[in-house]
């Protein structure tokens, strides 16, 4: 029996129910001719759906090419920007050879009216020192004058050195020299900051008892056990 796929009733409950199929040879005839144009359709249909997809897979691609080249050429310009940027932040530089930036005011002041010979009129690069390393001034400045008398000491005016620093190369049985007073500024605040507060030494007593330990074989006439009374007192002086 030849079904006639354009004469079947509604579907019903998920069943397809046809209906009652023409079998005249006219009917069959119409039949053919329909299948016959209705291929011809198709076919030519298929043919402009095929050209139609073609030419928009050319377009689409051209274009995902235009837009891929434009995101990278985005986020090159991006991390171009972003490359200038950090690079034009100058780095902290924590090495006893940097430059330190004066810090006026009040307090670098107070230290120049106390301090003499090589420290004289370097309050502010005292204070600077102390910032660069995120330490007390107060704190820096009380060692520094006890090290070497306010400016006065040999240590500090023939070989830079505030802070009384010893030269490991020696056996810590002689000071260190330095080019400049204020490379010696700022070794003395970095090791305070390194070597002592870092290492959760942050009270007086605390860096004496390292800094100046009693006994020291670099002490022969016992001057190391002033060192913490005297600094503590130059330090609430300065504060005050």
């Amino acid at each position: 029996m030849i079904v006639n796929p354009f004469e079947y009733s509604s579907i019903a409950n998920g069943t397809i129910h046809l209906g009652t199929a023409k079998t005249s040879d006219s009917q069959k005839n119409e039949d053919e001719d329909k299948k016959v144009t209705n291929k011809t359709k198709s076919d030519d249909e298929d043919s402009y759906t095929d050209v139609d997809f073609s030419t928009s897979i050319d377009d689409t691609i051209d274009s995902l090419g235009q837009t891929q080249e434009s995101i990278i050429s985005a986020i090159k310009s991006m991390i171009s920007s972003a490359t200038s940027s950090v690079a034009s932040i100058s780095p902290v530089s924590t090495s006893s050879n940097s430059s330190i930036t004066p810090v006026s005011g009040d307090f670098a002041n107070k230290l120049n009216d106390k301090f003499k010979g090589a420290l004289a009129g370097k309050g502010d690069v005292v204070v600077g020192a102390a910032e660069k390393y995120g330490i007390d001034p107060a704190l820096l400045a009380a060692i520094m004058a006890l090290e070497t008398g306010w400016g006065t000491s040999s240590a500090v005016n023939n070989k830079n050195n505030p802070g009384g620093l010893m030269d490991p190369a020696s056996n810590w049985m002689k000071l260190k020299s330095y080019s400049s007073i204020e490379e010696g500024i700022d070794a003395m605040a970095k090791n305070l900051k390194t070597g002592y507060i870092d290492q959760g030494l942050t009270t007086i007593s605390q860096i004496g008892n390292k800094y100046c330990p009693v006994g020291a074989a670099n002490d022969p006439n016992g001057t190391n056990s002033g060192w913490i009374p005297s600094v503590t007192s130059i330090y609430n002086q300065l504060k005050a």
